[in-house]
């Protein structure tokens, strides 16, 4: 199969209150922000015009997750793909700046994804600022009722492929063409994105971050730690969105795909499937995320809408 998505692209969020939440991964993970737009805050770690976007919004909700395509012909055979299958397209205009060409779909259970040309690289490499300056955006990691069913759009209309497996199909991890070993992972539970990652250049740097959150009277969620799936050292905190951030450092590349075999790792007691070195993630790790902006919207038109305090 001919690879359709080249690598992560970016996380569009909807939150009360931009402004705090673009400071938080200033301060605290080093990302810079990049432009203001029409109530919306852009942030990147590299040359990206953007890699993390905040929009203005009564209602905190994942807005997009975009994913950035081989080419044009890619975002429209995705297109095409998502149609044949029946999955909602929901417009063909970039939802943000500095892309040419993009597509946006809701796939199962209410994400909805943008697959687009690269963002426009017009930004420095190097800048100053707080934090541990990250390389880029790694992945996302979302929670849905029914793992497989989201297998097979990842697969069939995006053409990801699984790198790694649960046996009992709890999580699955997904590749794209730069090799790493996931750009997208999911878990069973109900809809949300639980996480979003950032590829990290030392241990020294993770340790930076977790001083940082001492001096805000905060602390890590879980970590540090190496995965098993993946192979990267990480370790977690909670955004101001009730969003986790992972920090990784190391995540395996894969460089021959003809030859790599998707691994099924068992949930034993031992963790090392979750993590080499051992411990146990905290049994409320799961718990938090941000809803999809179609669950979120379901819930807002049962309530009369959202009041949610920033």
């Amino acid at each position: 199969m001919t690879d359709l998505i080249r690598q992560m692209g970016h996380v569009t969020f909807a939150t009360p209150d931009p402004e705090r939440s673009a400071l938080d991964l200033v301060e605290l993970v080093g990302l810079r922000v990049s432009g203001r737009r029409d109530g919306t805050v852009f942030l990147t770690s590299n040359e990206r015009l953007y890699e993390v976007a905040f929009r203005q919004s009564r209602e905190r909700h994942v807005a997009a997750v975009g994913l950035e395509a081989m080419d044009a012909a890619a975002v429209d055979e995705v297109r095409r793909r998502a149609v044949s299958d029946g999955l909602e397209v929901i417009e063909d205009k970039p939802l943000g700046p500095g892309i040419a060409h993009a597509v946006r779909f809701k796939a199962p259970f209410g994400l909805i994804i943008e697959v687009h040309t690269p963002v426009k690289r017009s930004e420095a490499a190097r800048y100053i600022g707080s934090g541990s300056h990250p390389r880029r955006i790694e992945h996302v990691n979302f929670r849905v009722p029914d793992v497989l069913a989201v297998r097979d759009a990842f697969t069939g209309v995006l053409g990801l492929k699984l790198s790694d497996r649960t046996t009992g199909d709890e999580f699955n991890w997904f590749r794209a063409h730069d090799g790493y070993h996931h750009a997208v992972a999911v878990f069973r539970g109900e809809p949300a994105l639980h996480h979003y990652a950032f590829d990290f250049h030392s241990l020294q740097d993770l340790a930076q971050i977790a001083d940082s959150l001492v001096l805000k009277d905060r602390t890590l969620l879980w970590g540090p730690g190496r995965h098993g799936a993946g192979g990267n050292v990480f370790q977690y905190y909670i955004d101001p969105n009730n969003c986790v951030v992972e920090m990784s450092v190391g995540m395996d590349r894969i460089d021959n795909d003809a030859l790599y075999q998707a691994r099924d790792w068992e949930m034993t007691a031992s963790h090392r499937w979750i993590n080499l070195w051992g411990s146990a993630p905290p049994d409320d790790f799961t718990e938090p995320g941000i809803a999809f902006a179609s669950v979120a919207h379901a819930i807002a038109s049962k309530t009369g809408g959202l009041q949610i305090k920033s």
